[in-house]
């Protein structure tokens, strides 16, 4: 494979992250397990999905993160869209205390999505 077919490849497999990029829901859902499973720190793995996925609502990413990080099951998906406005907006340091915030405070019932597992 000769130089120019490799970087037409490489822009391929890449392009799920150019601005604009439509993805089909089990492919993002797929590349947004993979990555909540690599990033250990959950902080970091929130910043990663988030930063891959601006293209989708803050309510379906916080969804998916949920499925994937067993460490979040006490939240509720709010809790979730809370946890990523912080990641985005407030850094490391917004992000630990809305964590702090909402592991304190009493939860709700079932959410607004009938097809999300809480």
């Amino acid at each position: 494979m000769d130089d120019a077919a490799q970087d037409d490849r490489a822009e391929d497999d890449l392009a799920w992250l150019l601005p604009g990029y439509r993805a089909a829901p089990a492919d993002a859902l797929r590349r947004i397990q993979t990555l909540c499973v690599a990033w250990p720190d959950l902080h970091a793995a929130m910043l990663a999905v988030l930063a891959t996925h601006q293209e989708l609502p803050r309510d379906m990413l916080a969804a998916a993160i949920k499925q994937f990080r067993p460490d979040l099951a006490a939240y509720t998906a709010e809790d979730v869209v809370s946890l990523l406005t912080a990641v985005w907006n407030g850094g490391k340091s917004g992000f630990d205390a809305v964590l702090r915030t909402r592991a304190a405070s009493p939860k709700k019932g079932a959410g607004a999505f009938s097809w999300v597992k809480e």
